[in-house]
């Protein structure tokens, strides 16, 4: 029985669809051998197209068109569909690694669906034949075979008409079998990809981590100061009252401070993007982290800053912070124009800085995946890039008008 499974798959038949498929993507090419041919032979005719030859001498040119036409996604999709082959696409669709395995795919593709579509269009109409005129035989309509086909395959064609289906089917089977097999290597994730996708991951961990060592010294230096000013301050709140209300004081400032580290860290490491929990500078401050950043700073602004949200607002600032900073450190000199631009959807930010030659990686620096995991906390995106002289970082950030409005509307219950 698993011989003739392949007779009523539906497998089969996508697969054969995608034979076909194959076949037509083979003709213009046939078509184009066969002119050759013609032209080098002009007593072939129209049989040209049939030449073994033909079939052979275009596999090199369909080779080199598949390196230049734009045909990558549509074989996955159909790969996928009529395949039913499970890959995931390349990170980069454009590099060379995979043109030219997706260039192999659509070779094979051509070729094979070339050879089975003739073989389709001769056989099948072939195995009816034998199968109709067998059966005329068998029961004595006739008593030869017609004149166009008189061997033993049509005397015994009750038998031989199947075997000829079954026969192609299942090369077909056979064929989209090794071909689904074979598409995650040449459509799917080459060896680069899986290697830089692995590296990304492993940077974005490095920053999650760089983040949860900062929350565990920032907030455990912090409890330990206030465990020790109000143990202080509860000894000697009868006998020295002033004394202890500075240390509850101290209590109150380290407090806040500590709240306000893990209120920026919570943001970066949750996946929920919840709602803050105290106040924390945001684009308000912009001016005041400039006057304080020690660079000289060109700001432009535009838009409405409170069509943010908080965490927005306050990832945004972070971005701007980080910037000025790498260009405190790495810069030609001091100087840097900023641009913050609120739009109706998104939310864009852009620091300059002059960069004569472009800025080599820093060991172990971690600026940029931090400026990346602060902008994909709130579903955006930040990179740099080096360009006539001068080096930016880039931010785009959407804008959840929703949650904006809940802000301003919890906002506005704290100040009545």
């Amino acid at each position: 029985m698993r011989l003739i499974a392949p007779l009523w798959s539906r497998a089969t038949y996508r697969g054969w669809v995608w034979v076909i498929l194959g076949g037509a993507l083979m003709m213009p090419f046939m078509m184009v051998g066969a002119l050759v041919h013609n032209w080098l032979v002009p007593e072939s005719g129209f049989n040209g197209i049939l030449h073994p030859l033909v079939y052979v001498g275009v596999l090199p040119l369909v080779a080199a068109a598949s390196l230049l036409l734009p045909d990558r996604e549509i074989e996955r999709t159909a790969a996928r569909r009529l395949l039913g082959a499970e890959f995931a696409s390349p990170a980069d669709d454009g590099s060379w690694n995979s043109r030219w395995r997706t260039g192999c795919w659509f070779t094979l593709h051509a070729a094979a669906g070339g050879l089975l579509s003739g073989l389709t269009l001769a056989m099948v109409p072939f195995a009816a034949y034998l199968l109709y005129n067998g059966a005329l035989l068998a029961f004595g309509v006739i008593d030869e075979p017609p004149e166009l086909y008189t061997g033993h395959l049509t005397t015994w064609g009750l038998l031989t008409g199947p075997l000829v289906f079954i026969g192609l089917t299942a090369s077909v089977a056979l064929l989209t079998a090794a071909m689904k097999a074979l598409a995650p290597r040449l459509l799917g994730q080459g060896s680069a990809d899986r290697l830089a996708a692995s590296r990304a991951e492993a940077a974005r961990l490095a920053a999650r981590n760089r983040i949860a060592r900062e929350l565990h010294d920032a907030v455990g230096h912090a409890l330990s100061v206030v465990v020790v000013q109000s143990e202080a301050a509860a000894r000697v709140i009868t006998a020295d009252p002033a004394f202890a209300a500075q240390a509850m004081a101290a209590v109150g400032e380290t407090a806040r401070g500590a709240l306000a580290d893990l209120d920026a860290v919570i943001g970066a490491l949750r996946e929920d993007r919840d709602h803050s929990r105290g106040p924390q500078r945001d684009l308000a401050d912009l001016e005041s982290l400039i006057a304080e950043s020690g660079v000289d700073v060109e700001l432009r602004q535009s838009g409405d800053r409170g069509a943010l949200s908080r965490l927005a607002s306050r990832e945004i600032y972070r971005i701007v912070q980080e910037s000025l900073t790498n260009v405190l450190r790495h810069a030609d000199e001091p100087r840097a124009s900023v641009a913050v631009d609120v739009g109706a959807r998104e939310a864009t930010v852009a620091v300059t800085s002059p960069a004569t030659r472009r800025p080599r990686p820093r060991r172990g620096g971690r600026g940029l995946i931090g400026m990346a995991e602060r902008a994909a906390v709130l579903g955006g995106t930040a990179d740099a890039d080096w360009t006539a002289g001068a080096w930016t970082v880039r931010a785009a950030v959407p804008i959840d008008t929703r949650k904006a409005e809940d802000d301003r509307s919890a906002a506005h219950r704290a100040d009545r």
